[in-house]
C-alpha cells in the first residue's frame, strides 16, 4: 500500500494505553517510540501512580517528565489510594474497569479541545474497556498483544472452547495436546492459568476477558517477529490474524537506528550499575540471574539457587528484587547465612539492574530467567543462552519454546518430592550451558536468533514493514473518517 498523497504522518496522532505493569509498559513504550521515529505524534497514557514510580526510579526531573524522545506522556488515575499496594493485578484491573473509561474519555476530550485529535488508540489486551471509548469518538483501535503468538493461539483456542475439550481428553488419556501451528504440548506446557492446578481463578477470568474486545479491534499487533513464530502466525491467519511488530526492545540494543534509545523506561526500582564489576570478568564467564518484576520465589527456593550458583564456581549477577514496591533494597534473610560474604569475590547481588546493558555485556554467558516474554525476547535478541526457570502465566509455554523449538537454552527440572529446583540441578544446568558441547550449540542458536531479531527491525525487515503498513492503514482510515 502506497503513501497517501497530501496526508503527512505528522498529522496522525496515536494514543498508546498499556496495562500499568512493567511487562506491559516496556514493549508498548518501545512501540510508541517506533511510531514516533516515523514522524507520528504519539501520546503514551499510564496511571499517575506508575508514572510517579517510573520518575522516582530514574531520578528524572519534572522538566523532562512529559516526554521520552518525542513521545508525550499523559496520566489517568487508577482509582486506588496513594498508599495502596498495586501488585494485585485483579484489584488493579477491576478498578481500572470501573473508572478507566471515564478517565480516558476526559483525556481525549481535553486533547481534542487542544486540537490534538486522536487518529488511533493502541490498547493493551488487558484493558478490554478501551474499545468502548474508541467507538464513542469513532476512532479505530488496536488490540495489542504483549505475549508470544503461540500463547495468543493457545488462549484463543481456549476461549472458543476448542482447547477445553482437548484438556478434558488429555487428562483422561495423558495424550499430547495438538493445536495447529504449535508443537505437541503437555498440560504442564500450557500457560499456568489454564492448567487444572491453577489456584488463580480470578486471573484465568482476566485472561479470558481480554478476548471480549478482540472483535472490536481494527488491527491486532503482537510483540514478536515472523521469523521466530511463522507457523504460529500462519495458523491464526484464517481465525484471528496477528501482525508482528517486534522484538520491542530499545533500538540501541537491536537495529541501532536510534543509538540514543537505550532505556526501557519503566523501572520500578532504582537500578544498580553493574558495568564496572562486569568489566573485570572474562568473556562469557558470568551467569545473570533475574526473575522479573512480579515472580516471588520462596526462601527455600532462593537457598537452593544460592547454593547451586556457589557450587558452580561461575561468577554471577543476581537480581534479588525488593519485597515490596516501596522497599529499595532486597532482604538477605532469603539467602543462606554467610552467603554474601562467602561469595563476595564470585558474585554480585543487587535489588535491580539495567537488564539490557547486562545481557549485552561480553562477560555474560548465560541468563537464568523466569521466562517472561520480555525477558525471553531480550535473551534471544542479545544472543544469550537461557536457563529457563518458569513460575507462572505464559512462562511455562515460553520455557518449552526456549528449550525445544528455538534450542537456545534448557528448562530446569523440579524435584518431585518438594517441588523445588534443587541446588544440584542449578549447578548442573549452569555447567551444561557454560561448558558442554550442548551448550556450544545453544550459543550458536542464540546468536542466530540475535541476527534474525535484528533483521526483523531494520528498515525493510518483516516487523518494520508491518509497522509501516499499519501506519499507512491508519492514514487511510483517517481519510475515511
Amino acid at each position: 500500500m502506497g503513501s497517501l498523497e497530501g496526508l503527512e504522518y505528522s498529522k496522525l496522532h496515536v494514543l498508546v494505553v498499556p496495562f500499568p505493569g512493567q511487562g506491559h509498559i516496556n514493549p508498548m513504550m518501545q512501540f510508541a517510540k517506533r511510531l514516533s521515529s516515523k514522524n507520528l505524534q504519539v501520546t503514551f497514557v499510564t496511571t499517575e501512580a506508575n508514572r510517579k514510580r517510573m520518575l522516582q526510579s530514574q531520578d528524572t526531573t519534572s522538566e523532562v517528565s512529559k516526554k521520552s524522545g518525542e513521545v508525550r506522556f499523559e496520566t489517568i488515575s487508577d482509582g486506588l489510594t496513594s498508599d495502596s499496594e498495586r501488585n494485585d493485578i485483579v484489584i488493579l484491573s477491576d478498578m481500572l474497569c470501573k473508572i478507566g473509561g471515564s478517565m480516558l474519555v476526559n483525556l481525549i476530550e481535553r486533547l481534542n479541545a487542544q486540537g490534538d485529535h486522536i487518529s488511533c488508540i493502541v490498547q493493551d489486551s488487558f484493558l478490554p474497556w478501551v474499545p468502548e471509548v474508541a467507538k464513542k469518538f469513532n476512532i479505530p483501535s488496536v488490540f495489542f498483544w504483549t505475549q508470544s503468538c503461540a500463547v495468543y493461539s493457545i488462549y484463543h483456542h481456549y476461549v472458543h472452547g476448542k482447547l477445553a475439550t482437548l484438556l478434558e481428553e488429555t487428562q483422561k488419556t495423558e495424550a499430547g495436546i495438538e493445536i495447529p501451528g504449535l508443537p505437541p504440548l503437555c498440560v504442564s506446557d500450557l500457560p499456568s492459568f489454564l492448567q487444572p492446578s491453577n489456584p488463580y481463578g480470578s486471573l484465568r477470568k482476566l485472561v479470558v476477558d481480554q478476548f471480549k474486545s478482540l472483535p472490536e479491534a481494527t488491527w491486532v499487533l503482537g510483540n514478536s517477529f515472523e521469523e521466530l513464530e511463522s507457523e504460529e502466525i500462519n495458523s491464526m491467519k484464517s481465525i484471528a490474524p496477528i501482525r508482528t511488530v517486534g522484538p520491542l526492545i530499545p533500538s540501541a540494543f537491536l537495529d541501532g537506528r536510534n543509538p540514543g534509545d537505550k532505556d526501557s523506561v519503566a523501572h520500578m526500582w532504582k537500578a544498580t550499575n553493574c558495568m564496572d564489576w562486569l568489566n573485570t570478568k572474562e568473556s562469557a564467564s558470568v551467569v545473570y540471574v533475574s526473575f522479573g518484576s512480579l515472580s516471588v520465589l520462596s526462601k527455600e527456593q532462593n537457598h537452593e539457587i544460592a547454593l547451586g550458583l556457589k557450587a558452580s564456581g561461575y561468577s554471577f549477577v543476581w537480581v534479588m528484587r525488593p519485597s515490596s514496591p516501596k522497599a529499595e533494597i532486597y532482604s538477605d534473610e532469603n539467602l543462606p547465612e554467610g552467603f554474601l560474604k562467602e561469595t563476595s569475590e564470585q558474585g554480585l547481588v543487587v535489588p535491580w539492574c539495567p537488564q539490557l546493558e547486562v545481557l549485552s555485556h561480553a562477560s555474560v554467558g548465560a541468563f537464568m530467567t523466569h521466562s517472561g516474554w520480555n525477558s525471553t525476547l531480550e535473551g534471544l535478541s542479545l544472543g544469550v543462552p537461557m536457563l529457563a526457570f518458569p513460575q507462572w502465566s505464559d512462562q511455562t509455554t515460553n520455557s518449552l519454546y526456549i528449550a525445544e523449538k528455538w534450542q537456545t537454552g534448557l528448562r530446569l527440572s523440579k524435584g518431585s518430592a518438594n517441588g523445588l529446583v534443587g541446588k544440584e540441578e542449578v549447578e548442573k544446568s549452569i555447567r551444561t550451558v557454560m561448558e558442554s558441547g550442548r551448550g556450544i550449540e545453544m550459543r550458536k542458536s542464540a546468536l542466530r536468533w540475535k541476527t534474525l531479531a535484528r533483521e526483523a527491525m531494520v528498515e525493510g525487515g518483516s516487523s518494520d514493514k508491518n509497522i509501516q503498513d499499519f501506519i499507512e492503514e491508519i492514514a487511510n482510515k483517517v481519510q475515511l473518517f
